[in-house]
This record gives C-alpha cells, structure tokens and sequence, in this order.
C-alpha cells in the first residue's frame, strides 16, 4: 500500500511538473528585451541624449558601424527611452570611462568625415554636426 501511494504523489507531482513546463515554454519563446547596463571602466558609453540621458550604448572595442548596434535601458538613473534603437545616428552625448585612451566619434562609417574627439576619462555632449548623425567610433 505504502509503495502504490507513492507512486501515484510521484504521478501526481510529475503531471503538476509538466503541466507548469507547458505553460512556461511560450513564454520563453517571446523575445526578450534588451539587456540593461551601466558604464563601468574601460568602456566609452553613448547616451541616447544629450546630458548623458536616456538608454546607453557600451563601447570597448573600435567600431566601424553603429548600424549594427542597439541602445539598452541604463540601470542608473540615466533613463530607458531610446532602448532598443540602432546607435547609427541616435546618440545625443558620451560618457568616456576609458582613463587612457580618447575615443572619436565620426559622421560616417569606417571612421570617415566630420568627427568629435572626447578625451580619456572625459564625456561631451555631440555638437551640432554629429547629434543624431554618428555612424563610427574610435580608440585613439
């Protein structure tokens, strides 16, 4: 008797074991939102305003094409608005958390045209030439 009562609370706690597995998969399968983030040493993070406001980009490698990158929510106070955007000509301001290197913000892809040169450990709103129109970004 001991033995068949176990086995039906095993059978029992299996179908309830399932049953939540079931529900839970659809859920899974929906697309998650961005990764939120924060800027930490080491990174030259863009700001979806200006004032180093709205979601943010993290930056520690030179890269050729915003286009391929997006904007997530900040997890400071910094804000989410603009999370999930492509950083290509979005960025309002930068936040250098490199101490040793300037990172320069260019106009057009593979570092070309107009840019902006925010030192090391630095940070700047864009001007008037790159706001909403930054394609690159470089470590110098």
């Amino acid at each position: 008797m001991y033995l068949k009562r176990s086995m039906v609370a095993a059978a029992v706690a299996l179908a309830a074991a399932g049953s939540g597995l079931a529900l839970s998969t659809p859920a899974s399968a929906a697309p998650s939102a961005p990764t939120a983030a924060s800027c930490s040493t080491g990174y030259a993070c863009l700001f979806y305003h200006p004032g180093y406001t709205g979601a943010i980009y993290k930056q520690y490698n030179n890269d050729a094409n915003y286009g391929n990158n997006r904007f997530v929510t900040s997890t400071s106070s910094h804000g989410s608005e603009g999370a999930g955007q492509v950083v290509r000509n979005n960025a309002g301001s930068v936040d250098n958390w490199d101490f040793n290197n300037s990172i320069t913000i260019y106009y057009s892809p593979n570092y070309a045209g107009t840019h902006q040169t925010i030192s090391a450990g630095g940070k700047a709103n864009l001007n008037s030439s790159l706001h909403n129109n930054n394609a690159s970004g470089k470590f110098s």
